[in-house]
């Protein structure tokens, strides 16, 4: 509707009083069909952890270099070979939040002194925060739970290198 002379309202169009419908104040109190009507939500499941542990663990060595034996004077080892750890879950992470993108990668050309009299190499292996628990995915309006499933996720925190007899 265009404003004329700042006016919004259409003159001339009158309501008839047949199409206005006069409620008591008594009909108010009496039930009807809108009570029947439930609320509804957007998405109304969501996921939740539940029975959650942390703790940490040491991965298994990776071999980063090829093998050396030292003599009397003994020697260095120089690591030849990168290795990258990952993040790792196992079970149904969905709706948690949990970030899967952490990577921990070792270095060429790392060095370490080796004792007289040995025969070695040099392996990789890094320290991972694990948490484990229950991924439950349920209403909130009513608190059911619909599914239930186990999770692990293992996400890497630093490495060591070390000398491994052979």
């Amino acid at each position: 509707m265009v404003p004329t002379n700042n006016v919004f309202a259409q003159e001339g169009k009158y309501v008839d009083e047949k199409d206005i419908i006069v409620i008591e104040s008594s009909e108010l109190e009496h039930p009807t069909i809108e009570e029947n009507i439930k609320p509804s939500f957007v998405n109304d499941f969501r996921n939740r952890k539940k029975n959650v542990r942390t703790y940490n663990e040491w991965s298994p060595f990776k071999r980063v270099s090829d093998n050396i034996q030292t003599g009397n004077a003994g020697g260095s080892i120089s690591s030849n070979i990168s290795v990258t750890f990952g993040c790792s879950f196992s079970g149904n992470i969905s709706g948690l939040n949990i970030s899967t993108n952490g990577s921990v990668s070792s270095s060429i050309g790392y060095t370490l002194n080796v004792d007289k009299n040995k025969r070695v190499y040099m392996g990789y292996r890094v320290y991972y925060k694990v948490e484990t628990g229950i991924n439950e995915y349920y209403d909130i309006v009513t608190g059911k739970v619909i599914r239930s499933d186990s999770y692990t996720v293992k996400t890497p925190q630093y490495g060591e290198y070390k000398l491994i007899n052979y």
